[in-house]
């Protein structure tokens, strides 16, 4: 059979583990505690930006089933149904849905200026913690490469004319542990550069999906109702009528 390590041994490889990432940070010094600080602010933020950019917050599958059905909301006078949908299912989507639907606009270049404006509002708002993260994969290298350079600095300033061996040995470890905070600041950096550039294309196909909701949603609420009318005109006037009459029902 084979051989487990026992508790003992596990509790002595932890113990071992724990002072050699001790040591690792304590070398570091002033600059090693900085990069600490900022690798959990990059933890923090990429935990918060998990969270807030699951579709299901930001696009919830149901409004989006009911905004690709539009138009039969629309020609079947079921559009209070919609809005009712779109209230209890509070999200970004829903919003800038709400903004098309209810704002009684004169014409479709007035509702499609007022959805553009809230649209770009609930991006800005899902791009709080992207300048965090932008600031992080900035300083984190340079905070170590700055350590490395003051340690380096520190380590020659103690030499004397004659280094022998022993002196040698101790530059060298001396430039080893300099060499720490360079290490940290990459190892920060790197994970957030990814996590990054995942949210950043995450947000943007968001985005590009409510657009095209959105779109369909003014093409159905502009669309002429009536097959007599020809005149694209009557493009402009069916939303304001459209409009009118949700908000009386409202």
């Amino acid at each position: 059979m084979p051989a487990f390590p026992n508790v003992a041994d596990l509790a002595i490889e932890f113990s071992s583990s724990v002072d050699a990432v001790w040591a690792f940070l304590s070398d570091g010094g002033f600059f090693m505690l900085l990069l600490v600080a900022v690798s959990l602010l990059s933890v923090a933020v990429i935990l918060y930006k998990v969270v807030t950019l699951l579709v299901e917050n930001i696009a919830p599958a149901k409004v989006q089933r009911a905004l690709t059905k539009a138009d039969e909301y629309v020609s079947s006078g079921e559009l209070p149904e919609l809005i009712d949908l779109l209230r209890k299912k509070k999200s970004p989507l829903s919003r800038i849905a709400l903004t098309t639907i209810t704002g009684g606009y004169s014409g479709r270049a007035e509702a499609t200026a007022a959805t553009e404006a809230k649209a770009r509002e609930e991006i800005v708002d899902l791009e709080k913690g992207i300048a965090p993260l932008e600031v992080v994969i900035t300083i984190a290298p340079l905070l170590g490469l700055l350590g490395t350079v003051s340690s380096l600095v520190a380590v020659f300033s103690n030499l004397d004319g004659g280094v022998g061996v022993g002196g040698r040995a101790e530059v060298a470890r001396g430039i080893a542990e300099a060499l720490n905070t360079t290490i940290a600041g990459l190892a920060i950096a790197v994970p957030t550069v990814v996590a990054h550039s995942y949210f950043t294309k995450k947000l943007e196909r968001l985005a590009i999906r409510m657009e095209s909701l959105t779109n369909g949603l003014l093409a159905a609420l502009c669309k002429p109702r009536s097959p007599e009318v020809l005149d694209p005109v009557f493009a402009e006037q069916s939303l304001l009528s459209s409009s009118s009459h949700v908000n009386q029902q409202s």
